[in-house]
């Protein structure tokens, strides 16, 4: 039966009328055609089979799997083809808006000096990149740890050398900035 047959079992007057449609008529869930998957959730079969069969969670899984994998694999083939030994393509979301960055180089320090100040820039603050940075690691309780020479180019820059005292260090410090690597 076509579905725009009248049921055989309506009386002849019903089947005869042009355009009245029953409720039972308006039910798709009847069909052979219509698989519920869950509540709310239907596949129809749409060749020639009568009736779709469909096993919603090895479909569901099988399907988001195959689409992972084949992700992963065209973006690390796009990341090979654009060079450089270091390289970051990202999609992220910043309140709401979506960014993608990229960047390749050769330089391990470069590509991730590059991403980070791209993160920071992404976030709506009113501190500059570096500062941003510092306050995003020492907030995410990551523990850094820098070489001893560090700490000489901090007191260099701020006129200081081993005979002062740490005192001497926190009043040099007072202008609210610390930086490492000091700019000399």
């Amino acid at each position: 039966m076509a579905p725009s047959d009248p049921a055989d079992d309506l009386p002849a007057s019903a089947r005869e009328e042009e355009g009245v449609i029953r409720p039972d008529d308006l039910d798709y869930t009847a069909s052979e055609r219509v698989a519920e998957l869950s509540e709310g959730r239907y596949v129809v079969a749409t060749d020639n089979d009568t009736s779709p069969s469909v096993d919603d969670s090895e479909a569901d899984s099988e399907s988001s799997d195959d689409r992972g994998t084949l992700a992963r694999q065209q973006m690390s083939r796009y990341l090979s083809e654009r060079g450089g030994d270091y390289g970051f393509a990202l999609t992220a979301s910043f309140d709401g808006d979506i960014e993608q960055y990229e960047t390749f180089s050769d330089d391990v320090a470069t590509s991730f000096g590059e991403l980070v100040t791209w993160y920071v820039e992404q976030i709506d603050t009113e501190a500059s990149p570096s500062e941003a940075i510092g306050i995003l690691l020492l907030a995410s309780e990551t523990p850094v740890t820098y070489p001893t020479n560090t700490l000489a180019s901090v007191l260099r820059k701020h006129g200081l050398s081993l005979e002062d005292s740490i005192a001497d260090l926190i009043d040099a410090l007072q202008d609210g900035e610390f930086q490492l690597p000091a700019d000399e």
